[in-house]
């Protein structure tokens, strides 16, 4: 009995420890929304961090099978709600929404400002003392989107993971922010269970390693996707050993024995030779 009152307590102190390690937060966006993110500070200052954002109809805890393992490379994290997500569901004047209100189309909709969220988080940790250059935003379907397009626009981000993102997802565009970056840390994951989506992203990432290069451009093929808390460990591991080497290495070799290099190589993908362009809603996973 007094054994299994042992383990009994063993287990709560680590589980209260988890939390307690978590702080919950709250960050304003320039357009007045209220978003509310968990965080985990890194375990050293020069560790990265990873931005989690979420697909749609969604909210922080699709990740919540990352937050253990991404605390044991030592690394930081921050999952925010999206707007009219989850807890960020509130306007600074106290009025709510949620995203069952918002548009589907234009350029300007609440989906494509959610990048405002993306970049007070940013903001937040760079007031807490961590740089730009160690962040990394890991997002997935729409998430995976809102990264690419952010990043875009935020040359400082050190690397994105994008998750099966599409051409486009709620009028947010993906194939002109890719065409804007140069020498970026990109990792693509794609699911063999969706065909079409898979497709979609072998050709962002075939346009995106042309502009960015091979050395900074990656891809990942697992079995199946379908959501972020649906990840197991060794996928997980997959991704963050990435973070810990993000670009392959330049090899410099006399002319005589020179070979191609490339990112091709890294992984083995099943995709067809000449994929088509499919527009998908975000429904579709």
């Amino acid at each position: 009995m007094f054994k299994s009152f042992i383990v009994k307590f063993s287990i709560f102190i680590i589980f209260a420890s988890f939390l307690y390690s978590q702080q919950s937060i709250y960050v304003e966006t320039d357009d007045g929304w209220k978003i509310h993110s968990k965080y985990v500070k890194p375990k050293k200052d020069n560790l990265p961090v990873l931005l989690l954002i979420h697909s749609s109809k969604s909210n922080h805890l699709e990740f919540k099978n990352w937050f253990h393992e991404i605390e044991i490379y030592g690394y930081g994290w921050l999952a925010p709600d999206l707007r009219g997500h989850g807890a960020s569901i509130y306007y600074l004047d106290g009025t709510s929404e949620t995203y069952k209100t918002f548009s589907v189309s234009g350029i300007n909709n609440d989906y494509n400002k959610m990048i405002r969220d993306i970049d007070a988080c940013v903001i937040y940790l760079s007031s807490t003392g961590v740089d730009e250059s160690r962040i990394f935003l890991v997002g997935i379907n729409l998430g995976a989107n809102v990264a690419i397009k952010y990043a875009a626009i935020n040359q400082k981000i050190k690397g994105i993971v994008a998750i099966n993102p599409a051409s486009n997802i709620n009028d947010i565009t993906t194939i002109n922010p890719l065409m804007l970056y140069k020498e970026k840390p990109i990792l693509f994951i794609t699911g063999a269970n969706f065909q079409k989506r898979m497709r979609e992203v072998f050709v962002l990432y075939n346009l995106t390693k042309r502009k960015n290069g091979t050395n900074y451009t990656f891809i990942i093929t697992e079995y199946s996707i379908t959501s972020a808390d649906a990840f197991k460990k060794y996928q997980i591991y997959k991704i963050l050993n990435w973070i810990k080497y993000p670009v392959m290495p330049k090899v410099i070799e006399p002319d005589k024995y020179k070979t191609q290099i490339s990112s091709d190589t890294i992984f083995i993908s099943t995709a067809s030779s000449k994929p088509e362009v499919i527009v998908i809603d975000e429904d579709e996973k």
